[in-house]
Formats: structure tokens, C-alpha cells, sequence
């Protein structure tokens, strides 16, 4: 197994207070979507999702009244036809 010599910097580490505090771009990179189309594209799903689940909530609640109205009626079939015999 060959010893490979490892170089350590004589510098310290940066303090906190050294540290850069404030944003600074990236130099050569390529932008390919831009911040407003990001935003514009999350608030049309955001929106999306609601009326899905809006949509959802109304259908169900029209199966739940209709399930409600067929218990209705068979409760009052049941209700005269015992009140008959």
C-alpha cells in the first residue's frame, strides 16, 4: 500500500462574521425557467388541487343526499307498512 502525502491548508477556517451574508449569483450558469413562470405554474396547480378537492366534496355530498333520501323513503315504507299490520 503506497503513502500518499495529504496537503493541509495553513489557513483557518472563516469566522461566521467573514462569511458572505448576502446573495450572490452564479456566474455562467444557465438560467432555463424564470422565477415568474415557476410562480404562475405553482399557483395553477395550488388552484387545480383546490378545485379538485372541492369538486370531490360535492360529489360527495350529492351521493351521501341521495343515499340519505333512499333511507328516507325505505324508513317510511317500512314505518306504514307496520303501521298497517
Amino acid at each position: 500500500m503506497q503513502d500518499r502525502d495529504v496537503k493541509v491548508s495553513a489557513q483557518p477556517a472563516p469566522k461566521p462574521i467573514d462569511r458572505s451574508t448576502e446573495f450572490v449569483a452564479v456566474e455562467g450558469g444557465v438560467q432555463t425557467t424564470s422565477a415568474g413562470t415557476l410562480l404562475v405554474a405553482a399557483y395553477g396547480v395550488m388552484w387545480a388541487l383546490l378545485l379538485l378537492f372541492v369538486f370531490l366534496g360535492w360529489r360527495r355530498q350529492r351521493s351521501l343526499e341521495s343515499r340519505l333520501g333512499d333511507l328516507e323513503k325505505a324508513l317510511a315504507a317500512a314505518t306504514s307498512s307496520s303501521s298497517k299490520g
